[in-house]
């Protein structure tokens, strides 16, 4: 006898309705997890969070906003098992330090003092403290930066302060201090290789393998992502090693020929994360096309027609740069008096630790070209003869890779 189960029409409305309101439930939850957005680390320029800046920060200029002299915003820390550290990448505009001897920093995380520092001087500097866990109670966090000192911006008619690039909560391993840590150990490995390829080769010897080096038939042969690049590759790898190190905001090269190189730049920097530095290029002549094509290049490079000794050339780019991490490369017209005019142009721009490369003094340096110069060499000890040597020294370290192209031309700013 087949068996019948009857049920009731408002036991199915209510099962229905349970199961819709279940499925509502979830869409909700699914909803507030989606829309849920953590935030360990802010760009001040970025507008993707605007409602974690919660105070004191003036309009976007590129990369940085100017400050009030209490400024705050809105984060998550990060995973709390492990330290958290806080961390301001900012500057002191000169501006500031023109009317105040000293500028004094405090931070505080939910109303909690973590740490002050006091400054000196005007410069790019990173602020970093230890959070204990007794701030970290209230998520997200309210984080507050007070500086003592400000100035009236004649430009806005405001009272201003700092200049702010990034603040965040980060793991030991993420910040400013690891980094330089392990920046150390590199520097010290690459001092110890150095002493001990001096003891093995003779300046003659090494000369002998530069010359031979250099009459090879490859470098007009040399391709970058189907771009032509007139570089030494090792010289390539160990600029790609002063950028991770450096962490530049801005890298200046002259001569960009068709753009090999500054396509090379553009991808060290977006493989480094570095999302808002970017690359400054600049020529007398246009043949940037092919490499111009490059997702990479239009979202880092910046082309300037010019020469790149031209007053208005220097005057744009040195506004552009000023307060941030620059590296600069020398790879336009070889002539000495035009490599030297280079030197004196961008030598301010700067910042310390960081290099300016001249290219290419191989040609009267070792020489490999002894019928061509005075050249980029002659250039160098002109300007370390004319007073250069107080701001730079050149970086022996760099050569260590033997056959550069830029032999006593690795600068680094003291």
């Amino acid at each position: 006898m087949p068996l019948v189960i009857t049920i009731r029409k408002s036991v199915v409305y209510t099962c229905v309705g349970l199961l819709l309101a279940a499925a509502v439930g979830w869409g909700v939850y699914r909803r507030t997890k989606a829309t849920r957005i953590v935030v360990h680390s802010i760009y001040a320029s970025q507008a993707t969070h605007p409602a974690r800046l919660l105070r004191g920060f003036y309009e976007a200029n590129e990369a940085w906003r100017y400050t009030d002299r209490v400024f705050a915003v809105s984060l998550d820390p990060t995973r709390m098992e492990r330290p958290v550290y806080l961390e301001l990448d900012f500057a002191i505009p000169s501006d500031l330090m023109r009317e105040h001897p000293t500028v004094s920093l405090t931070a505080r995380v939910n109303g909690i003092e973590i740490g002050r520092q006091v400054y000196f001087h005007e410069g790019r500097y990173t602020f970093q403290r230890y959070v204990p866990l007794n701030a970290l109670k209230q998520r997200p966090a309210v984080v507050e930066f007070e500086a003592d000192q400000g100035y009236t911006s004649s430009e806005k008619n405001r009272l201003q302060s700092l200049i702010v690039v990034e603040v965040g909560f980060k793991e030991y391993e993420q910040t400013a201090e690891f980094k330089e840590y392990r920046n150390q150990l590199a520097r010290k490995g690459s001092a110890e290789a150095a002493e001990e390829i001096r003891a093995k080769l003779t300046p003659a010897k090494v000369t002998e393998f530069m010359k031979l080096f250099h009459v090879l038939p490859v470098w007009d042969h040399l391709w970058f992502q189907g771009v032509q690049i007139i570089k030494n590759p090792l010289d390539l790898w160990m600029m790609q090693q002063i950028i991770y190190e450096q962490q530049p905001d801005f890298v200046i090269e002259t001569g960009a020929m068709d753009g090999g190189s500054a396509l090379y730049w553009a991808h060290t920097l977006n493989g480094m994360g570095l999302e808002n530095s970017r690359v400054i290029t600049i020529d007398i002549t246009d043949s940037i096309h092919s490499a111009s094509s490059n997702p990479l290049w239009k979202k880092y490079v910046q082309f300037m027609r010019g020469s790149s000794t031209d007053p208005a050339v220097v005057s744009a780019i040195g506004r552009q740069v000023k307060n941030k991490r620059v590296i600069v490369t020398l790879d336009s017209d070889h002539a000495k008096e035009h490599v030297l005019k280079e030197l004196q142009s961008y030598a301010p721009m700067i910042n310390r630790g960081s290099y300016l490369v001249v290219e290419d003094t191989h040609m009267d340096g070792v020489p490999t070209m002894p019928t061509t110069g005075p050249g980029p060499n002659a250039a160098v000890e002109q300007f370390l003869k004319d007073g250069g040597d107080q701001m730079f020294e050149r970086d022996r370290t760099r050569e260590n890779l033997i056959m550069t192209f830029n032999p006593g031309g690795w600068l680094r700013r003291k």
